[in-house]
């Protein structure tokens, strides 16, 4: 999936995602992150390209209390939801 973003915001979310403990950079254009601090936790793979972003990955993320630690979850298809989780991480501003 392909998030149609500005200019502007494609350098709002470059600069979250450097400044994210939580985010790597794989590449010039690609980043992989996690979403931990939003309602509904989410993981993504986003690659950077002309015009945008493309989603390459994008799965919620649960909480296992008993192993302490983090899995993905159900996978998201839906542009809209992974804008509203980067506008809800601060990431992006609409």
């Amino acid at each position: 999936m392909k998030l149609k973003l500005t200019e502007t915001q494609t350098e709002a979310l470059k600069k979250f995602l450097e400044a994210s403990e939580d985010a790597e950079r794989l590449s010039d254009r690609e980043y992989v992150a996690d979403l931990y601090d939003i309602e509904r936790p989410l993981s993504l793979d986003l690659v950077f390209v002309r015009g945008g972003v493309a989603v390459d990955g994008a799965a919620e993320l649960l909480y296992d209390e008993a192993q302490d630690g983090w899995y993905m979850g159900q996978r998201l298809d839906a542009p809209e939801a992974v804008l509203d989780a980067l506008v809800e991480a601060g990431a992006l501003r609409r």
